[in-house]
């Protein structure tokens, strides 16, 4: 006989996954100063591991090979080790501190009015398959 498993998932709007993505993002993005570019890299980090969160990982390393093939190729391999870590880091703190949203991010965009990071997401309808 088959066993299944049910999870418990929130009922969340995309409003509340930005919000959540930005909170999980903003200790490193309040460190970039007026640096925008960095900011944007950091929120596109933080959308990938937002996604790779609702999965759980098959490999021995973790995540960390999925995060390495998606961080950009021309970033040096200390910013790469640093980053990758920033990644892995914000896995477990969505995976600990936002356990029931598990819609997985479609698109985003980052404004930036006045020094604040806005950012709008749209998420996927249901948990990704």
């Amino acid at each position: 006989m088959s066993t299944l498993t049910v999870k418990s998932f929130a009922a969340c709007t995309n409003a509340d996954i930005a919000d959540a993505v930005l909170t999980l993002a903003a200790p490193l993005c309040a460190a970039c100063g007026d640096d925008d570019a960095m900011k944007r890299l950091l929120v596109s980090l933080a959308v990938t591991g937002w996604n790779l969160s609702l999965f759980e990982s098959r490999e021995e390393e973790g995540y960390k090979a999925q995060v390495a093939e998606r961080l950009p190729a021309d970033l040096p391999g200390e910013k790469k080790e640093i980053f990758t870590q920033f990644v892995l880091g914000l896995i477990t703190s969505k995976q600990e501190t936002y356990p029931a949203m598990m819609k997985g991010i479609k698109s985003w965009d980052l404004r930036t009015d006045n020094g604040e990071l806005s950012l709008t997401v749209e998420a996927l309808p249901v948990k990704p398959v």
